[in-house]
């Protein structure tokens, strides 16, 4: 299972309390986030820590989500420590990084 690089995720499941919408961001599952936005999830969900599912999904080279999220509102200027379009940048995610420079 990938999560981001940058902010530390604990190893013990037990101890992962991701919201869905940014777990399933994390994992690159389209439909599961298509269905929590359906279900009217808001698209800036964060963690505990801030982290949002746009920035998860720009991190872990999830294109399609990211594409979606914009799509349903996600507000491409969010920054807890980074921005997506940052995070994407340090994890080298060229095809992210060029879409989100595009906006």
């Amino acid at each position: 299972m990938q999560f981001n690089s940058i902010s530390p995720i604990p190893e013990d499941d037990e101890e992962l309390h991701l919201p869905e919408l940014v777990y399933w961001s994390s994992l690159g599952d389209f439909e599961q986030v298509k269905k929590c936005l359906a279900d009217g999830t808001d698209a800036n969900t964060t963690d505990d820590e801030g982290y949002s599912a746009l920035q998860a999904a720009a991190e872990n080279d999830q294109l399609e989500v990211v594409k979606l999220l914009l799509q349903h509102g996600a507000d491409l200027q969010y920054k807890a420590a980074y921005t997506a379009l940052e995070l994407a940048e340090m994890a080298g995610h060229q095809e992210i990084v060029a879409y989100l420079k595009s906006l």
